[in-house]
C-alpha cells in the first residue's frame, strides 16, 4: 500500500483512500504469483481482511450563502490528527474492518478436473469434469480444451527437448458436458514425437483454467 497518509475534506474521502490502497496492494499480489517446479502459476496471496483505526481532527468551517441576507453555513472538515495542530475543535477515532467479498454475488465457483487414460503408444483420452464448489454439476456448459503448446516448449527446453510435432492435436477444441459435468476428447500424438515429451493441455469454463501435464512413454 501506499505509505501517503490519506487526505479528505470529508469522512468517506478516508474510507475511499484506505479501500484503494488495499485494491492496490492486492493487484500487486495476484501480479506476483508462487511458481511451482513446472513454472506455473500454482498459488497466489489473498487478503481477506483489513483492521484500521483512523485518529481524525474535526474542524468546523463557515462559508456565506448570499452575504447580503446574513445567511452562513457551517462544514465540518476532516484531517489526520496531528499533535501541532491546535485549532481542532474536535478528534475522533474510527475502528473498523474491509473484509473481501467473493465475486459473482458470492455464487459457486467452477472447478475443472482433467484426467488423462492411455488407450495406445499414440491416442490418449482427455477426460474433463465440471462442477461447482458445491459438488454441484455444470451440464451442458461448454469447455475450450487446447493444447498450450508455449508452455510444453517452455517445460521440454528445461529437459533439453525441443517443440512438440504439429500432428500431435487434440481431435476436438470445444466441448459440451453432459448431465453429469463430464465430457472427453482423444489427444493424437504424432508418431515421431520424442519420448517423455511434456504436452501441456488447458481447458478454460467460465472464469476458471486448468492445465494438465502429460508425459509421452
Amino acid at each position: 500500500m501506499s505509505n501517503q497518509v490519506a487526505q479528505g475534506q470529508n469522512l468517506d474521502d478516508f474510507l475511499i483512500n484506505l479501500a484503494d490502497g488495499l485494491t492496490q496492494a492486492q493487484s500487486r499480489l495476484n501480479k506476483t504469483p508462487v511458481l511451482n517446479a513446472y513454472g506455473q502459476e500454482a498459488l497466489v496471496y489473498h487478503i481477506p481482511k483489513m483492521e484500521f483505526e483512523l485518529k481524525l481532527d474535526m474542524t468546523s468551517t463557515s462559508s456565506s450563502e448570499g452575504s447580503k441576507q446574513g445567511r452562513y453555513t457551517k462544514k465540518l472538515a476532516f484531517k489526520p490528527s496531528s499533535a501541532t495542530n491546535q485549532t481542532q475543535s474536535a478528534s475522533s477515532v474510527i475502528r473498523g474492518v474491509m473484509v473481501a467479498t467473493p465475486i459473482d454475488s458470492g455464487r459457486p465457483t467452477p472447478i475443472i478436473t482433467l484426467s488423462a487414460t492411455k488407450k495406445s503408444a499414440t491416442q490418449v483420452t482427455i477426460e474433463i469434469r465440471g462442477q461447482d464448489s458445491l459438488g454441484t454439476p455444470l451440464n451442458n456448459s461448454v469447455v475450450e480444451v487446447n493444447i498450450d503448446r508455449e508452455l510444453s516448449e517452455k517445460l521440454n527446453k528445461q529437459e533439453r527437448r525441443g517443440a512438440l510435432h504439429k500432428s500431435t492435436k487434440l481431435t476436438l477444441s470445444t466441448l459440451e458436458l453432459d448431465d453429469t459435468g463430464y465430457a472427453s476428447c482423444q489427444l493424437s500424438i504424432a508418431k515421431t514425437e520424442s519420448k517423455n515429451q511434456i504436452i501441456a493441455i488447458s481447458a478454460d469454463l467460465f472464469s476458471q483454467t486448468e492445465t494438465l501435464l502429460y508425459r509421452h512413454q
